[in-house]
């Protein structure tokens, strides 16, 4: 790597946002995992509470990360977070 390439990774690292994107990140790859166990097996429809419990919680980091950069597109977010939370108590119950 060059001397470039270094500072701007080092410079992206030191970001507002770069903790909540690593978050993000792992809370996508694990709601892939988790999908994919869902597909395979017996127990279809197991994971369903996590998968939308992580949707929601993606969804409010990016709330948190819209209104540091002041922009409108956390209003859609927030309904986003909202409905995923609503279908993991739906799923949680078993409606």
């Amino acid at each position: 790597m060059n001397k470039e390439s270094k500072i701007y990774i080092r410079n992206v690292m030191k970001g507002r946002s770069f903790i909540i994107d690593f978050i993000n990140t792992a809370l996508a790859v694990g709601i892939l995992i988790m999908v994919i166990l869902n597909s395979f097996g017996d127990s279809t429809g197991l994971y369903f509470v996590q998968i939308f419990g992580f949707g929601a919680l993606l969804a409010f980091l990016n709330v948190v990360k819209m209104i540091r950069a002041k922009s409108g597109f956390a209003a859609a977010f927030a309904v986003f977070g909202v409905l995923m939370t609503v279908m993991a108590v739906l799923c949680y119950l078993k409606l």
